[in-house]
């Protein structure tokens, strides 16, 4: 393994929040994307030089974002490449058959396309969140997407039509990392309200919500509940998770255990038999943990010879017939694992000033690509069978494809909604999983309320995220503000104790120590968590219900939930100002919105919350 920095302005020497490997059929030319702060996605080709190390070539200059770039992922087949950033566009760019640059000399300068090899096109723009997107992931099959934003949704997208699926609106604050897995049956997002929520692809409904877990008995008898994973005090904007290629592990950075009076950063291991807690757990000793990537390539299961030249199997944690190789990425570290021990193989520190950001494979795994905050790129460079002997036949997936289609044709009305269910099916996911409590418990009474509303104001029929018409009218409160006394005021607090499985053989560093369960971290900022569990009773919990509830008679506006906005103080509105992309690059961490609410534009905000919002900056 040979680390190099490339000493490249990548993005003008401005922070660098994403890169991806494009994984193209041929595999002739290892090409990289990156995106960063500059407003351009570029695009470079990466080879090997002569000492083994990656040698670097610009391509392409891509500018087409009006703000900071926060992730670039490439589909499956390398045809499209998606970048989302700050003005809550994400972008599908194509590489134009013909040489000729493209012809739009408005949105870059002339000397940046003079330096242009190649010539890349947007094709489509898929509009829906109304804040930063943050993270993306592409299916298996290159047809739908999901993203992450801001604006604490997670939008699932179908990219043939150009359409949203689906909304997820169930966080309370920034979505920072999302992921779809290879089977196509789930679907996980992470968020700084240090929820992860697992939804089915199927039925576009939350299967899964981890949050805390429960302590081994205390001398006293009692059990101690820890929160999993990090607030909002973490330094990084992302928390990129990741399913494994087979889709047998999730693995979820930015976690958190407490071992006695020590607190270890984490990343967590789901298996595919049970989301609902860990089966394993990576500790990070120094800084936390923000993207997990794995490695595309299969290997063979590693061997040892034996005194008589025979060939021993290694033990194999995952008891798996083949390794999987991935990288996590800490603050100022990069970790490499294998399926088959606990233990890192590798370990890359001290290459960079400032946080890293993401993680990239190239397809055939000879290159492991980091970008960081401080402007620069590193690159990994593997020998062949430094990894390990790739597996002949990689295993075939059965992959579940949503039907979208199907929905759509008997259920017109129900498709515009984010999160729609029949009142029979409302209790499922609770009775489901019995994990998160925060999951809107009185569905049907609040459906009865919010239809009369929608009939006596005919909305149009459709009506997406950055369509505000219909907030500020004046019968919609009384749909959404008196289910505040129907909600339980332990709907505010995460999902209850889960016995947690013994994790000392999976526990490197505490396995001297006998640890036998997992205890994640208590809330290193009260002020914050206090703040953010006390708005809950107060704002109805019920608001995100009405987003998907309807009936097939009368269609309901998309956002009916967000019409309270208009009436709230001056001091929470000041909470809702987004991170501009010179706060990024200074790593100033912007706090989540406590109000599960989402901001509406310049234009509609009241002009108190703007001096409220300057005051406060200036306190800061």
């Amino acid at each position: 393994m040979k680390v190099v920095t490339c000493e490249i302005a990548w993005h003008n020497k401005e922070p660098v929040y994403s890169l991806d490997f494009q994984h193209s059929s041929d595999g002739r030319i290892h090409r990289l994307a990156t995106a960063g702060v500059d407003t351009t996605v570029r695009v470079w080709r990466v080879d090997t030089g002569p000492d083994g190390k990656a040698v670097v070539e610009f391509l392409s200059n891509l500018a087409r974002h009006t703000k900071a770039v926060n992730v670039v992922r490439f589909s499956p087949n390398g045809e499209l490449l998606a970048s989302g950033g700050d003005d809550a566009a994400i972008l599908l760019w194509k590489l134009n058959d013909s040489k000729e640059p493209e012809q739009a000399p408005m949105f870059q300068e002339d000397e940046d396309a003079q330096l242009n090899k190649e010539s890349w096109s947007v094709v489509k723009t898929l509009r829906g969140h109304i804040e930063d997107v943050y993270d993306i992931c592409w299916t298996r099959d290159g047809n739908f997407m999901v993203s992450g934003s801001v604006d604490n949704t997670a939008v699932m997208w179908d990219i043939n039509k150009g359409q949203k699926l689906c909304i997820l609106n169930d966080h309370k604050s920034y979505v920072q990392g999302v992921t779809w897995d290879p089977l196509g049956q789930y679907v996980a997002t992470l968020s700084c309200d240090r929820v992860m929520r697992v939804y089915s692809t199927h039925t576009k409904k939350k299967a899964f919500c981890v949050s805390k877990m429960s302590s081994g008995p205390l001398p006293e008898g009692e059990v101690k509940q820890y929160r999993m994973f990090h607030d909002d005090s973490m330094r990084s904007f992302f928390r990129r998770l990741s399913f494994t290629p087979d889709g047998s592990f999730l693995l979820a950075p930015a976690g958190c255990v407490e071992i006695g009076e020590n607190i270890i950063n984490t990343t967590y291991i789901f298996s595919r038999k049970s989301l609902k807690r860990p089966v394993a757990h990576l500790p990070c000793p120094s800084k936390a943990t923000l993207a997990v990537r794995c490695c595309p390539v299969y290997f063979e299961l590693r061997t040892k010879k034996g005194e008589d030249g025979s060939v021993e199997p290694l033990p194999n944690v995952f008891q798996l017939p083949y390794r999987m190789v991935f990288a996590v990425a800490s603050e100022d570290s990069i970790f490499l694992y294998d399926t088959q021990q606990t233990l890192p193989f590798g370990l890359v520190s001290n290459v960079h000033y400032h946080t890293l950001s993401d993680l990239t494979w190239s397809r055939d795994g000879s290159f492991l690509a980091v970008s960081s905050t401080d402007g620069y790129c590193s690159f990994l460079s593997f020998s062949p069978g430094e990894l390990g002997t790739p597996l002949k036949e990689p295993p075939t997936l059965e992959v579940f494809a949503p039907n979208s289609g199907i929905e759509k044709k008997g259920k017109k009305a129900k498709t515009s909604s984010p999160m729609t269910q029949s009142p029979s099916s409302a209790p499922t996911p609770m009775s489901q999983t019995g994990l998160c409590k925060d999951a809107p418990s009185v569905t049907p009474p609040e459906e009865k309320k919010s239809t009369p509303s929608a009939k006596s104001k005919p909305q149009p029929r459709r009506i997406t995220l950055n369509t505000l018409e219909g907030w500020g009218k004046p019968s919609t409160p009384k749909a959404s503000v008196p289910s505040a006394p129907q909600t339980p005021t332990s709907a505010s607090t995460s999902a209850p104790s889960t016995p947690q499985p013994p994790a000392a053989p999976l526990t490197p560093t505490s396995s001297s120590k006998k640890q036998t369960r997992i205890t994640p971290l208590t809330p290193s900022t009260p002020k914050v968590l206090n703040s953010a569990n006390t708005a809950g009773p107060t704002t109805p919990k019920g608001m995100t219900t009405p987003k998907g509830t309807t009936t097939p008679k009368g269609p309901t506006p998309r956002r009916v939930s967000l019409t309270p906005v208009g009436v709230r103080s001056p001091a929470v509105g000041s909470l809702f100002c987004t991170p501009s992309s010179t706060e990024k690059a200074k790593h100033e961490r912007p706090s989540p919105p406590t109000d599960p609410v989402c901001q509406p534009p310049e234009s509609k905000r009241p002009k108190t919350s703007k001096a409220s919002a300057k005051t406060k900056g200036a306190k800061a």
